[in-house]
């Protein structure tokens, strides 16, 4: 490789790939010294351009230097963003394929505007790409100065860089012409992007469910809330008066008749759940006070503290949902005895084990080991079920449900952590 045009374009090709990475570079959120580590990364271009120029040499066949090439390219585009910027899970990788593919773009557009002879206008050709490129995708992708990638989405985009790739790779080695090999690339590239915002609005869709679940939420606690203090009133209400009536009272059995009804009054007190954990203690009071007003009675056998590790909002959802899904099936039972529902919390071989029990009446079928709600098919009660074992799976355990001898089950299972030992 000794014709000057030959070395140009070496060193267009370190440089264009540098060029790529700083144009992803700049929206996304900087570490220290940004200037500096960029300065420092420019060492990319003299490093490719001269593998650029030596991969023939180093070995025999010439695919075999081609693949080369690609793949140390692409783990040195990686490398610059981790250089960079700040860069979490597999947002370096991604960020790597974007700086790539780009490169790859504007390689082959300007090798086939301009050919080999045309050194300044292929350069020309990458820093006007590269500067619509970083006033529209690069600035529009990232959300806060990060791209937010998981597996499905990174998978993706490697086979479409190995895509990008396999087309750079055959118009090297003479297979195609640049025409076709830059409308190849503009369809990776086109993939690629369409492909982020297709992911993007996945992720707004699943947030959006969530805050339309916290709202439904939020909106049933307050309806509780409403519905526990207007209980409250009403029996300091009587009570006022019954106290007031007994002042006048002389017959000892309506006396007594009385009394009775204030000791009934304030056995709102029993109400209260003392478990060892303030959260639970709160969650399980309000709904015990909910019940009674209900006529449902809950027996709670409960050692809280096994749960003081999990996230007080985590609790919220987990207890608040099974709890609320547990008095929605009681409430419909006719027989007042039958409209119980049994709560345990329990250590079991490291484990904490819980399991919520009540009677059902109507027949429950079941998928994925949940019951199908019998509301709407947009209804929250499905939603708030799978939101629960999505909180039970986050710290390592399992859900699971079950109808058996006319009670529906409830078993929660999750690994003990050290903290939660100590009561």
């Amino acid at each position: 490789m000794e014709n000057p045009a030959e070395i140009q374009q070496c060193i267009l090709y370190g440089a264009g790939l540098w060029g790529a990475c700083l144009v992803f570079l700049l929206p996304l959120e900087r570490k220290q010294h940004f200037a500096l580590r960029v300065c420092a990364s420019a060492v990319l271009i003299p490093v490719m351009s001269l593998l650029y120029f030596v991969s023939d040499g180093i070995l025999q066949e010439e695919i075999r230097a081609e693949i080369l090439l690609i793949l140390v390219s692409y783990a040195s585009a990686s490398a610059v963003f981790r250089v960079c910027v700040k860069v979490r899970g597999f947002e370096m990788w991604y960020c790597g394929v974007w700086g790539f593919v780009t490169n790859l773009l504007f390689l082959e557009f300007g090798w086939m505007v301009g050919g080999k002879a045309g050194f300044v206008l292929q350069g020309i050709v990458f820093v006007l790409g590269y500067t619509v490129i970083g006033f529209t995708g690069a600035r529009w992708m990232p959300e806060k100065g990060h791209y937010t990638i998981g597996p499905r989405q990174m998978i993706s985009a490697w086979v479409l860089c190995a895509m990008a790739a396999t087309v750079g790779l055959l118009a090297n080695l003479g297979m195609t012409i640049p025409p076709v090999s830059v409308m190849l690339q503009i369809y990776c590239v086109t993939i690629l992007y369409l492909q982020n915002t297709l992911f993007k609005k996945s992720s707004m869709r699943k947030e959006l469910d969530m805050i339309h679940l916290l709202w439904h939420q939020q909106k049933e606690q307050y309806r509780i809330s409403r519905e526990t203090i207007d209980l409250i009133n009403h029996k300091c209400h009587d009570l006022k008066h019954q106290v007031s009536a007994m002042r006048t009272i002389k017959d000892a059995d309506e006396r007594e008749k009385y009394l009775q009804e204030v000791e009934n009054s304030v056995q709102i007190y029993n109400a209260i759940v003392r478990t060892g954990n303030e959260i639970l203690d709160t969650i399980l009071t309000e709904k015990s006070l909910l019940c009674e007003n209900s006529g449902i009675h809950i027996n709670c056998v409960a050692d809280g503290a096994l749960l003081s590790f999990m996230n007080p909002v985590d609790l919220y959802t987990l207890f608040g949902n099974a709890i609320d899904n547990a008095i929605e099936a009681v409430r419909k039972i006719g027989r007042k005895e039958k409209r119980v529902i049994d709560i345990m919390i329990y250590e079991r071989q490291k484990l904490i084990a819980v399991q919520i029990v009540n009677p059902v009446e109507n027949e429950m079928k079941f998928e994925d080991g949940l019951p199908l709600t019998t509301k709407a098919k947009n209804g929250y009660h499905g939603f708030g079920m799978k939101s629960m074992r999505h909180t039970v799976e986050k710290y390592g355990g399992y859900l699971r449900s079950e109808v058996k001898d006319g009670c529906f089950y409830l078993k929660i299972m999750v690994p003990q952590k050290e903290e939660s030992t100590a009561l």
